[in-house]
């Protein structure tokens, strides 16, 4: 049993995403079907859902998931004080606590955020790089952090593969070259808690694409929106049901810079939980899975067919520099305001 069953249901009377379910034992197993509902999903919405239920390392990602989300709980319990010793450096780096309210809004009522996050990096936690200051909970989880780490990466580096396959490439590993998870690079898991509230139009995050390869997402509650773009919606937000068992995958901004726009990285954001549900706090667990600190942002070989697709970061590019995976993920960090 999981946290989802102790939580009121979702809604059955809103609109939601047309997004797929793609078996994580399908992914693993190089199933043609799952290879190529995955590529569909990725080239529209750019979200899908992956059903972990049936396979091993799935089912001991959500074990690792409930834990984490216990951790969270304790985590966000402390007091303010204590968590704001461990801020992150604005603008500097993604590492460490972010309170709610300091994300750079993108919201055209200039709403601010109500999401605290705590975002701990993979290289802390396996010593790839000096770490920073974090709550004495998260070392004592260390075990945990790095089984996820580990469980969430290799996942995620089997969509990349999959992709690839997909896409006809020649070499699989393509995408996987450029997301090492022994390299020095912007993966880390973020733990994040919006309080409950029911005030009109409240925000939880603002919409945004994300800026790295994959992200792996668990969360109990409603409040995940995207912009549904088929043909005839206008860009309408539409909520994605958490499903149990399931983690929600979707690409980032460097998929698409690597593909040259071939796969998508759609907006989203946060809102309250609906219904019942939003009397609840609502928890997530995230990884994500970046490219390595030295990986160039560009077109991979293969896409390299005339001019570059923009991504969310625009910075730089009018006058045709490519940026290391490093000194994109630090101007993104600027761009978002935390």
């Amino acid at each position: 049993m999981t946290s989802h069953s102790l939580l009121p249901s979702f809604p059955s009377n809103l609109p939601t995403a047309p997004i797929s379910v793609i078996s994580s034992a399908s992914l693993l197993s190089h199933s043609p079907f799952a290879t190529s509902s995955l590529l569909s999903a990725c080239q529209t919405s750019g979200f899908f859902y992956l059903d972990l239920n049936d396979s091993i390392p799935g089912q001991a990602l959500i074990s690792q998931s409930e834990s984490l989300l216990s951790l969270a709980k304790k985590i966000f319990a402390l007091p303010d004080h204590v968590k704001q010793g461990h801020h992150l450096e604005k603008g500097k780096s993604l590492f460490g606590y972010k309170a709610a309210g300091t994300v750079k809004t993108t919201d055209p009522s200039a709403r601010k955020d109500s999401t605290e996050f705590m975002n701990v990096a993979k290289d802390h936690v396996f010593g790839v790089t000096e770490p920073r200051s974090y709550p004495d909970e998260i070392w004592q989880a260390k075990e945990l952090f790095e089984q996820f780490m580990k469980g969430c990466h290799g996942l995620g580096l089997e969509v990349l593969r999959a992709l690839a396959r997909g896409l006809g490439l020649d070499d699989e590993e393509t995408f996987v070259k450029s997301n090492s998870f022994d390299k020095p690079s912007g993966d880390h898991v973020r733990l994040t808690r919006k309080t409950a509230q029911q005030e009109e139009g409240a925000l939880g995050l603002p919409s945004h694409t994300d800026f790295g390869s994959v992200t792996v997402l668990f969360n109990w509650l409603g409040g995940l929106q995207i912009e549904d773009r088929r043909e005839g919606m206008g860009g309408e937000w539409v909520w994605v049901r958490p499903l149990e068992g399931h983690a929600v995958i979707n690409l980032g901004d460097a998929m698409v810079k690597f593909t040259n726009g071939t796969l998508k990285s759609a907006k989203h954001r946060v809102v309250p939980a609906p219904g019942e549900q939003g009397k609840h706090d609502r928890y997530s667990v995230v990884y994500f899975v970046r490219p390595h600190n030295e990986a160039l942002m560009k077109a991979s070989p293969a896409f390299e067919n005339g001019g570059a697709v923009r991504a969310a970061g625009k910075f730089g590019e009018e006058e045709g520099k490519v940026y290391t995976a490093g000194e994109w993920m630090r101007q993104r960090a600027v761009q978002l305001g935390n």
